[in-house]
């Protein structure tokens, strides 16, 4: 890397953690005290690997402040030169310009809806996500020091580290065949006409569900479909479920934590695998599409709505793999 410094991105969510769940369901408080010691200690581990550049996206809250003076006489931390814009399109553009200048790596603080529109701006630069959110599938519970030394190799080009990095599904949403939003782990289709609160926690008002992944230790939309069947991060499918009274074949009631603290019954009335490539038209009208468990995309009439499942997505780092990947190697004969 000679000529290029060695740089991060940092992008965290001082709304995650803190939606209606907190008062419909028994969700998380994350303060913002704990996410500034949680980026106090990523710096840490950052400075550890021979990070040379912090960018940092602003916000209102200066949660990376303390953390930046923390590392001042080690390593070059600025700030992104955009407005405090604290919401969603903050994240996305914030990404991008970390990916344009050149970071090898982007740890983010949130739940799976900050990682999904910091996912839609950062290309291929590989996501560090740490869950300070409420339904987080895609990020990790993982403790900050060890998620900045995992980012700072991976960015640092260390030798393996590379392995794992995996390449994530997404769902791809297309209004009359234009391209307009896109979800990490689930899509819902519901019955809610307006975008409103944005989060999702009443399973009645959800007709159709799209899943890239299905985690049976997951809690939100996705783990309905991890009560049918298990789906994985590496495997190159998804799952389409209809919800309702059915007597198909596929029809069943399944038990799911979908927010936390709520476990309800779930009837579903049909349900299969989801194929790469696959459109699926949604027919519902008038309604609104979550993504990642935010309603995100209205349903008018006269347009034409898919849903598409594709392996192009995002790039992500398993904490724990790069972490045994930095380990030494023994000869198992000594």
């Amino acid at each position: 890397m000679d000529g290029v410094l060695i740089t991060v991105g940092i992008i965290a969510n001082p709304a995650a953690g803190k939606d209606i769940r907190r008062l419909v369901a028994a969700g998380r408080v994350v303060s913002n005290q704990e996410k500034a010691n949680t980026l106090r200690r990523v710096f840490a581990g950052l400075v550890s690997t021979g990070v040379e550049r912090v960018i940092v996206m602003p916000d209102l809250s200066r949660l990376a402040a303390p953390a930046m003076e923390d590392v001042q006489e080690h390593i070059e931390a600025s700030y992104l030169e955009m407005p405090r814009i604290d919401h969603q399109d903050g994240s996305t553009r914030a990404a991008k310009l970390m990916a344009d200048e050149g970071a090898g790596a982007i740890v983010t603080l949130g739940g799976d809806g900050t990682n999904r529109v910091v996912a839609k701006g950062a290309g291929d630069v590989p996501l560090v996500p740490i869950s300070t959110g409420t339904n987080n599938v895609f990020p990790q519970m993982v403790e900050g020091t060890l998620a900045g030394i995992a980012a700072g190799s991976i960015a640092a080009g260390v030798e393996g580290v590379d392995a794992a990095i995996t390449r994530c599904k997404q769902l791809d949403i297309f209004v009359d065949d234009e391209w307009v939003d896109m979800a990490l782990i689930d899509a819902a289709v519901s019955t809610e006409m307006f975008v409103g609160a944005r989060a999702v926690w009443n399973m009645d008002t959800v007709e159709e569900v799209f899943l890239t992944r299905a985690e049976p230790a997951s809690i939100g939309i996705s783990a309905v479909g991890s009560r049918l069947q298990p789906v994985s991060i590496d495997e190159p499918f998804g799952l389409r479920i209809r919800l309702g009274n059915g007597d198909g074949p596929t029809a069943r009631s399944v038990s799911a934590p979908i927010a936390p603290g709520m476990v309800p019954e779930v009837l579903v009335s049909e349900w299969g695998v989801l194929q790469p490539g696959e459109r699926r038209l949604i027919e519902r009208r008038p309604g609104t599409i979550a993504l990642d468990g935010e309603r995100e995309v209205t349903l008018l009439p006269g347009r034409k709505v898919e849903i598409v499942l594709t392996l192009d997505g995002p790039n992500v780092v398993d904490v724990a793999m790069a972490l045994r990947l930095l380990a030494p190697k023994t000869d198992k004969n000594e």
